[in-house]
């Protein structure tokens, strides 16, 4: 995941950032985010 992906999901939970507390949900997103992303690939590179 280079910067450029990071910053998109950054974009799409900026807004949550408005949120109480929507620091927190931004990093489990983030982190599930992240963990998509290497998992799609893993399995992609499998098939």
């Amino acid at each position: 995941m280079d910067l450029e992906e990071l910053n998109l999901v950054e974009l799409n939970v900026q807004e949550v950032k408005d949120v109480e507390g929507g620091f927190i949900v931004e990093m489990n997103l983030a982190i599930f985010a992240l963990g998509f992303y290497v998992g799609y690939h893993d399995a992609a590179s499998v098939k």
